[in-house]
């Protein structure tokens, strides 16, 4: 039987405008690039990668952390002017 777990993305740019993606839930999944969809591409590689390492360890892999949703949800920093 498959687990199905899904996990938050963070998705924010650096001071050089290159993307940089994290998993909240697993703090040493880190990847850049320099579009969306090359970051998400490269995160969702290095997340698979990390639970199938972990997996193989006896590691327990943490629950997933983001919600069910039924379409796309993307989420945004904004700033508030002061």
């Amino acid at each position: 039987m498959d687990d199905t777990r899904r996990y938050a993305i963070v998705i924010k740019p650096d001071e050089d405008g290159v993307l940089i993606a994290t998993v909240p839930a697993l703090p040493g999944v880190v990847e850049q690039g320099n579009t969306e969809e090359e970051v998400v591409e490269r995160i969702a590689a290095a997340l698979e990668f990390t639970i199938t390492d972990m997996l193989a360890s006896g590691e327990e892999v943490p629950p997933g952390d983001a919600p069910q949703p039924r379409g796309r949800v993307v989420l945004r920093d904004v700033e508030i002017p002061a």
